[in-house]
């Protein structure tokens, strides 16, 4: 018969186990599975599309503006340019603005589960994962 000091060294000890199990998954599969729904975030795509189109352009206009300046006599302003973007500084200002409000909300379904046994978060973490909606 146990007593109640044994009962309680078992729990413990199951205890234990389950925290180096979980953190045994979390160090070498849970953090690639992090890393795969912040990768597979459409929106984290569109954001940083958005941003990287908008550098573009802006060094696109800036190099037109430089070339006007080098020859000013075959056209009166870099906005005359084919290429020229007006709107690319405004792109660029709210494609940054939107990439330092971006929140990954696939993240939410990590921490749904701290509460969870590891044999949940194991199950849900090899689950495909769904693309969100998301407004274009």
């Amino acid at each position: 018969m146990l007593t109640r000091c044994d009962s309680e060294m078992v729990e413990l000890y199951a205890l234990v186990s389950e925290l180096m199990l979980t953190k045994q998954w979390f160090l070498m599969d849970g953090v690639a599975w992090v890393v795969k729904l912040v990768h597979q975030s459409p929106k984290l795509e569109k954001v940083v599309a958005d941003l990287v189109n908008s550098v573009n352009a802006v060094g696109a206009n800036e190099g037109i503006k430089q070339g006007f300046q080098a020859a000013k006599d075959s056209v009166h302003s870099a906005e005359e340019v084919h290429g020229y973007d007006e709107g690319a500084k405004d792109a660029l200002d709210t494609a940054i603005k939107a990439f330092d409000n971006f929140h990954i909300s696939g993240l939410g379904k990590v921490a749904d589960l701290v509460d969870k046994p590891l044999s949940v978060i194991k199950q849900r973490s090899e689950l495909p994962i769904v693309k969100e909606h998301y407004e274009a």
